[in-house]
Parts: C-alpha cells; sequence; structure tokens
C-alpha cells in the first residue's frame, strides 16, 4: 500500500486528511486514480474512501481506505465486485516499493453485513493489520465475495477466495502507485485456506503481480473427513457451529444440496443465528452449542453423506502444486479443524512437490496458535529473498 503522485486531486488530500486528523497534505502518501480502469480483475469501481477506524488506526498508518475492486468467481468463472481495505505504512515507500501483504480474514459469517470493512475493527482482524502495517508492508484485505457486496458469500469455495485475495493485492497497487508487484499472502482459519489457494491459484491467475509465498495458520485446507464424522455422529461442538455456513458455501456450487437433507432440530430451526455476523449473535451461539447435539447435523441418509463427502472432497486443498513457498501452522487440539485433517493436507502438498515450512503447537487449540511474530519474520525473510525453510521429506 502506498506514495506520492502528481495527480492527486485536492479533493483526495482532503479525504486523507479526514482519515488522518491533525496530519497535513505533505505526509500522506499518494493515492492512486479514482475509479475506472479498463474493466480487468483488481480494478477500482468505487473507493478509495476513509476507513472510519480508530486512533490505533491513524497511529500506524499514512492512509487507510476502503476500496471496491472487480475480481472473478471461482464457481463459473463470472465477473464480480468485491470490497476490502487498503492500508499503507509511515514514511516513504522502500527501494522497489512497499511489498504487499494481501490477508485473508477469518470467518466473520456468511451474510452481507459481515464484511469486515464496515466495522472499525474489522470484526477482529484490525490487530493483525496494524501489526503488518507496522513492519512496513502495505496491507490489503479482501471482504470476500458476497460480504460487503451483492450476492451469496460461497463460503470456503477455495478458488473464489484465492482470486480475491489475488485480486486485493492489484486493487492496492492501483491505490498506492509506490506499491510493489512483490507480495505475500496471509491468512487465518478460512483466511488460511483463501491464502493457501490463492498461492496455487497465482501462477495461472495473478499476472502482473509476484507472489513470494503464502501462510496459512489454522487453515481450513480440507473437510472431506468430516461427512463420515458427521454420519457417525462423532463431530464436535465447534465443528457443529460450523456446518450451516458450509452447507451454504457448497449450495454455491453443487444447488441441488438441500439442507434439509443435514439440519435438524435445534440447528435447523435457529440456522440463521449461526449465519450472522461474528461477536453479533455469541449470546445466541452459545445457547445452541449447549443444546445441539450431534444428531442435529447428521445426513439424513447414506446419499447424502456420501454427496457431502464428495463435495468436500472437491474443494479439498491441494489441489495443484504452490507457485511459492508456504508457511502452515496449526494447533494439536484444534477441535474444529482436527490436527490430522491439516497434517494430511501437508503431506500432500509435499508430494506435490511444495515447499512448506509446517509448524505444529501441541497444546494449541484453534483460537490460541502463538505464530504471529515467527509468521512475520517468514514474510519479512521472503522479501529478503531468504532462502525458505522446507519441512517436507527428503
Amino acid at each position: 500500500m502506498r506514495t506520492l503522485r502528481s495527480t492527486l486531486a485536492l479533493g483526495m488530500i482532503a479525504i486523507l486528511t479526514a482519515v488522518l486528523p491533525g496530519c497535513g497534505a505533505p505526509s500522506q502518501p499518494q493515492i492512486g486514480p479514482p475509479a475506472g480502469g479498463t474493466g480487468a480483475a483488481g480494478d477500482l469501481v468505487e473507493g478509495p474512501i476513509p476507513f472510519d477506524g480508530s486512533r490505533a488506526v491513524s497511529v500506524a498508518t499514512s492512509a487507510a481506505v476502503k476500496v471496491r475492486y472487480r475480481s472473478t468467481s471461482g464457481v463459473d468463472d463470472s465477473p464480480t465486485v468485491v470490497s476490502g481495505v487498503v492500508f499503507v505504512p509511515k514514511g516513504p515507500a522502500p527501494d522497489g516499493g512497499w511489498p504487499i501483504v494481501s490477508v485473508g480474514h477469518p470467518g466473520t459469517g456468511v451474510r452481507t453485513e459481515c464484511a469486515p470493512s464496515m466495522y472499525p475493527d474489522l470484526l477482529g482482524s484490525l490487530a493483525t493489520v496494524i501489526a503488518l502495517v507496522q513492519r512496513g508492508f502495505v496491507v490489503a484485505m479482501t471482504d470476500y465475495e458476497g460480504l460487503g457486496s451483492p450476492g451469496v458469500h460461497p463460503f470456503l469455495e477455495p478458488k473464489t477466495a484465492a482470486y480475491n485475495v489475488i485480486d486485493a493485492a492489484r486493487a492496492a497497487r492501483q491505490v498506492v502507485p509506490d506499491a510493489s508487484p512483490r507480495w505475500v499472502t496471509y491468512g487465518y482459519s478460512q483466511g488460511g485456506q483463501a491464502s493457501w489457494a490463492a498461492n496455487e491459484y497465482a501462477a495461472q491467475y495473478g499476472s502482473g503481480l509476484d507472489l513470494l509465498g503464502s501462510v496459512s495458520v489454522a487453515p481450513a485446507a480440507d473437510l472431506s473427513a468430516l461427512a463420515p464424522e458427521l454420519a457417525n455422529g462423532t463431530v464436535t461442538q465447534d465443528q457443529i457451529v460450523l456446518v450451516p455456513a458450509l452447507l451454504q458455501g457448497l449450495e454455491t456450487v453443487h444447488p441441488q444440496l438441500d439442507p434439509a437433507d443435514y439440519l435438524h432440530g435445534v440447528i435447523a430451526q435457529r440456522q440463521q443465528a449461526l449465519l450472522g455476523c461474528g461477536g453479533a449473535d455469541d449470546e445466541a451461539r452459545a445457547e445452541i452449542v449447549a443444546a445441539a447435539t450431534p444428531a442435529d447435523v447428521a445426513p439424513a441418509t447414506a446419499q447424502a453423506a456420501g454427496d457431502l463427502q464428495r463435495w468436500l472432497s472437491e474443494a479439498a486443498l491441494p489441489q495443484r502444486r504452490a507457485s511459492s513457498p508456504m508457511y502452515l501452522a496449526y494447533g494439536g487440539r484444534d477441535q474444529t479443524l482436527l490436527p490430522s485433517w491439516t497434517a494430511a493436507a501437508a503431506e500432500r502438498a509435499c508430494q506435490l512437490g511444495d515447499t512448506v515450512e509446517t509448524v505444529v503447537q501441541p497444546n494449541a487449540g484453534h483460537e490460541d496458535l502463538d505464530v504471529f511474530d515467527r509468521s512475520v519474520q517468514w514474510i519479512a525473510d521472503r522479501f529478503a529473498q531468504e532462502p525458505a525453510p522446507n519441512s517436507c521429506p527428503g
């Protein structure tokens, strides 16, 4: 994200001053052209406009803006419009331009109003974004298709997520002319899947950019083993909460899916509370989780169980060899995305010839991994062109 350009209009200077109260125009980076472009992926269709953040944003950044940019559906390759945010570090751009980190955020819900860019705290991702900006990276964070924009959010559809993350990096370069084409992607949980998928699709889809690596923390890489656990009644409470959103995402790819084949009892009756935005319905979610049983998410027939396993397998990562090194971290006590699932996905990535540094914290669950500083150092090493560590055998 970020530097000055002679075409910067007085109106944009006023916008940036509004974003950072008390900061004069001379300290601002130049922000790129208004909406327009050629209609290519990553082109802005709206913005940049000020992001209404906290004082922490103004202290850490020289500009923070919201954008809407062009992207592509991974379901049918149709053009889409996706919203997101771009944050610019303080100070002048380094030689070669600001390096970019495109962030895939964790799950925030599947409704349109669950777009992080609509909230001052980015629905929990602000601390991550600020920490990355303070380390000298332009940070772009997509909302993902269907969040903050019309349409249904294709939750955990990896190709769409990959395209949205890649195009967020392109959009950042339009916002900040001094941004480099060199970029890395970072994500946790749903975002970990998006980051991993972006690495796999960058060679095909990411022309004009130079991806140096991806960070995936507790990624939703492969959920195919969830189907037999649903059928056997061995799912965890954390997984039960995930099922309604997972089915909605699968339904965007497989419209023949009938949620009634999988949702029963209290989950069927109150599924809307489980599809809402993170934080807004926490009390309702807790009540539902306390009342739910594995029977409430059991496939109604063997055919439904088989369909679900097939559909989840089709969405599983890896799908192809990654285009750059990967950093993968997960917890040994993760009750949402079981460690055995992630370990198996990592093993398949190694078999494809990927370079993967795998970090396992045996006592960590899904939300208490302590790997951020280490992963940021890994990102810095990629921009410094250090050799990437590899945990794969041989």
